[in-house]
């Protein structure tokens, strides 16, 4: 029998597919409950609405990110060799971001448009990208860090954007490679 906070994470997780996919506002209560095994009245036992789960999506990518850059940070030798790390990433995820684009990207651009709370919370892993970024330019020498750091974030996301409004998973991988050969001349 399953632990009671396997409902919540298999919630969390049904959730955090099916809004990369779909969509958060398209994404039912009751197409998160039946894609998890949770029945839809438990749904309501873990979480009492659908933007509180979608904050616990939203909190486990900052996990995600968080815990990456982290380990980026540990073991890879040099900033430029994080920055790497970073585009090779996105390149090897490049079938599902062409799919259903970037699951930060995509979230910040349809919560901005009218849900503050949400939105603000999405735009902050964003964010939190760039930081890393800005701080890895910042390692590397430079004095325009902060402009470098939104530079190569903005790029990454317009070429998975693209990638996705083409459905075309080369995009991502030709550009990364552009991005790459860029990266190595800053």
């Amino acid at each position: 029998m399953p632990r009671v906070s396997d409902k919540r994470e298999r919630l969390i997780a049904a959730a955090r597919t099916l809004i990369h996919q779909q969509g958060f506002r398209p994404t039912t209560l009751s197409d998160i409950a039946k894609s998890s095994g949770v029945p839809l009245g438990n749904v309501y036992y873990y979480f009492k609405t659908k933007d509180d789960l979608g904050a616990a999506v939203l909190e486990g990518r900052a996990a995600e990110f968080r815990d990456l850059f982290d380990r980026w940070d540990r073991t890879l030798p040099d900033p430029r060799a994080r920055l790497l790390a970073f585009i090779d990433m996105i390149e090897e995820h490049r079938e599902q971001l062409a799919r259903y684009g970037c699951p930060v990207g995509s979230l910040c651009q349809e919560l901005d448009k009218d849900d503050v709370a949400l939105a603000e919370r999405a735009d902050s892993i964003l964010q939190q990208q760039i930081d890393w970024t800005v701080e890895q330019f910042r390692a590397l020498g430079h004095d325009d860090a902060e402009d470098l750091g939104t530079y190569f974030m903005g790029l990454l996301q317009g070429v998975t954007l693209v990638a996705h409004a083409r459905r075309d998973p080369e995009v991502l991988r030709r550009q990364c490679a552009r991005l790459r050969t860029w990266l190595q001349g800053v």
